[in-house]
């Protein structure tokens, strides 16, 4: 009886084939800086908005670093272009620890990192896989009006688009607004435990919070001392 190639477990794999960008591409730039270093995260898309490629500009650092830097985001685009899940390198790469890393700035949801290679994945699995446990300001926050300003007119609608960020109008009836319930101790009770949860207290930390030397999670300040907000550790104080 003879088998198939698929049944053979001596078989070689099949061969993957890359699926290449089109020589136009969009995509979105952001600049940031990690600890007072400057750094420029660019992606390539498809057409239908799937990322496809990264590049990882740092000008300013010495030529071994900016190199070794662009050759991870070629090998990360390669993997992307054969096949791999951005959900795999996601899980993989956050977390990783190196110089630079702290205080980000130019970013309105991602505060603080533990290095360029989690900041890089951490702005990827937001942007392209609403991964908004990964972000120490969730997106809704910073899209949330000022008070006293005037929100978006009926029928607006804004689509995130992969980063695109395109907008286009929608028509939609009017709703009848319900009226609001009338407050009571129990309702009163929900918001304030509300406002006080871990959630508010995570996106109004400190800019200069480190990181648990623990666990890796985010800490909050606690008197003159942070406090780990996932295992209780306490940065500094007994």
């Amino acid at each position: 009886m003879q088998t198939s190639p698929a049944e053979d477990p001596h078989a070689a794999p099949p061969k993957l084939r890359r699926r290449r960008l089109p020589k136009r591409r969009h995509g979105f730039t952001q600049e940031a800086r990690i600890g007072g270093h400057k750094v420029f995260l660019r992606t390539g898309e498809y057409e239908d908005g799937t990322i496809g490629e990264i590049f990882i500009d740092m000008h300013k650092e010495g030529a071994a670093f900016r190199s070794m830097m662009n050759c991870f985001a070629i090998a990360v685009s390669m993997g992307l272009q054969y096949g791999v899940p951005l959900e795999d390198l996601v899980d993989q790469f956050t977390f990783t620890r190196f110089e630079p890393q702290g205080r980000v700035d130019g970013h309105d949801n991602i505060r603080n990192c533990t290095s360029v290679v989690d900041y890089v994945f951490r702005v990827l699995g937001l942007e392209y896989l609403d991964r908004t446990d990964l972000a120490h300001v969730l997106p809704d926050e910073v899209r949330a009006p000022e008070p006293g300003a005037a929100a978006h007119p009926v029928g607006y609608e804004h689509h995130r688009g992969n980063g695109n960020g395109k907008h286009h109008a929608v028509s939609e009836p009017p709703k009848a607004q319900a009226p609001a319930p009338a407050p009571g101790p129990g309702r009163a009770r929900a918001e304030a435990g509300a406002e006080s949860g871990p959630q508010a207290m995570l996106g109004k930390f400190s800019g200069d919070a480190p990181f648990c030397d623990s666990c890796g999670h985010i800490t909050i300040r606690n008197g003159t001392c942070f406090k780990c907000l996932n295992c209780g550790n306490s940065m500094g104080c007994s």
